[in-house]
């Protein structure tokens, strides 16, 4: 597996790149940089008159967790957040009428010792399609300040395509979706069901640090892990995701060797031209019915997955 910077692929074969289990590096969206500096703003306005990197110097858990709480949906949800993300999208050469994505998720990663579950969970070894998400996801990684080694996240690409033990099979979408409403509270304990690696150790593992004003593109079977933030800084990233509808159809993606998880996220995409979701006959026909009085769809502040 290769880390490509600005490869200049068209989005067909970039699309391929990522299903093949390489990474890429996106440098030169200005609309990158109009995200971050957009949510920047946010975070200053969060936590003023505190630097957001020293947040956790001067607000506990219990409290950050509230504050979190609060702006973490109104930032998904709203409307600028929404066209930043489809700039980007367009901008990286991704075609509108074809391309659905999510909401933007906003993470929090808090010095060792601080708010570390719930809403500011650090996620363990883990694929993101043990968490029922498809295997045409593309996930798009940026940081709002610098990433440091001691505070992102680390890949294992040698373990792509190759079956983990992992505890997958504990987690049912459908379920856990209602869940999410109670993300907030979890403070001290982590209760929702987090699929991860079982003892897992990997003999190598890459960290990718963009720089503010880039993005990190991976898929979605890729095995990622945040690393324990010992850098004294709290870290800040938004990630979103996209999927090809023509490569949902043609059964087209990145192989999924060891996925047992129940259900399917991809209700939770809308298309960028017109707003539309997946048609439930097709979602249907691909990934089954779902349970009667499932809830299907969640508005709230997504949290289950990335990092």
């Amino acid at each position: 597996m290769t880390v490509f910077v600005d490869p200049g692929l068209p989005a067909d074969a970039m699309r391929q790149s990522l299903y093949d289990g390489n990474l890429i590096v996106l440098t030169r969206l200005r609309s990158v940089s109009d995200f971050v500096d957009y949510t920047k703003e946010q975070l200053a306005d969060l936590f003023k008159p505190h630097d957001p990197e020293h947040a956790h110097e001067h607000f506990e858990p219990p409290q950050m967790a509230e504050m979190l709480g609060a702006w973490k949906p109104a930032f998904i949800h709203a409307e600028a957040s929404r066209k930043h993300i489809c700039s980007i999208i367009t901008e990286a050469g991704l075609p509108a009428e074809h391309t659905h994505y999510d909401v933007p998720k906003p993470r929090t990663a808090f010095p060792v010792g601080h708010l570390t579950t719930g809403i500011a969970f650090a996620f363990p070894w883990h694929r993101d399609v043990w968490y029922s998400a498809p295997a045409q996801q593309i996930n798009w990684w940026l940081p709002i300040f610098a990433a440091r080694p001691d505070n992102s996240m680390s890949f294992d690409l040698p373990s792509f395509g190759k079956a983990v033990p992992n505890s997958s099979d504990a987690f049912d979408y459908y379920r856990i979706n209602a869940s999410r409403l109670s993300t907030a509270t979890q403070v001290t304990k982590e209760v929702q069901a987090r699929p991860a690696a079982i003892d897992h150790t990997p003999a190598h593992d890459l960290v990718v640090l963009p720089s503010p004003g880039s993005v990190l593109l991976f898929s979605g079977a890729q095995l990622h892990r945040s690393i324990p933030n010992t850098s004294g800084r709290a870290r800040y990233s938004v990630d979103f995701r996209t999927v090809d509808a023509r490569d949902l159809l043609a059964g087209k993606g990145a192989p999924l060797a060891d996925v047992h998880c129940t259900g399917t996220a991809i209700r939770d995409f809308r298309n960028i031209a017109d707003g539309s979701a997946f048609a439930e006959e097709t979602v249907v026909s691909l990934f089954g019915a779902p349970p009667e009085g499932a809830m299907l769809v969640f508005s709230g502040a997504n949290t289950a997955t990335d990092d």
